[in-house]
């Protein structure tokens, strides 16, 4: 007798399990950039996955702010305390490291630099103005052509007029 039963299947709870802990996986199994990286305070990097702001114990964090570290009730307020069952966690520190990339917004602002003459009077390798004017007609209209070339000719006589 062949077993129907596709709940029990070793290769579906396998398969289920997979897709019910892909983001905790994905979260614990992503190499990061390195072990003790300096906060960048740049205003202009936006911060992804290390952001500082990871805790240590995350996953316990996690977890007490699901509220999965004590009992479902809201009637026992003692039970229900938040305070006696939290989760002890520290912040991690990491060192602040200075800016490494010039924004040239914040350096050197436009208004700085709107009345300055500017000095380039060197003569540049390639003309710019050798192909302003085509060398050839464009945009002409052949009905106007045919009409401008047209000679009228006698067909009594033999020739033209």
């Amino acid at each position: 007798m062949s077993f129907t039963r596709f709940h029990d299947d070793p290769h579906r709870i396998k398969y289920g399990l997979q897709i019910s802990t892909f983001s905790g996986r994905y979260a614990l199994d992503t190499p990061g950039p390195g072990v003790n990286l300096p906060y960048m305070a740049d205003p202009q990097m936006r911060i992804q996955q290390w952001g500082a702001n990871l805790m240590t114990n995350s996953v316990n964090l996690e977890s007490d702010l699901r509220g999965l570290t004590r009992p479902l009730n809201r009637d026992l307020v003692g039970v229900n305390n938040h305070q006696t069952a939290a989760v002890s966690s520290f912040k991690n520190s990491y060192p602040i490291a200075g800016h490494f990339i010039d924004e040239s917004r914040a350096t050197h602002p436009a208004w700085a630099y709107r009345d300055l003459e500017q000095h380039r009077w060197e003569r540049p390798f390639l003309n710019p103005q050798a192909n302003v004017e085509k060398k050839f007609q464009d945009n002409i209209q052949t009905r106007i052509l045919e009409k401008d070339y047209f000679k009228p000719t006698d067909p009594t006589h033999g020739g033209t007029w």
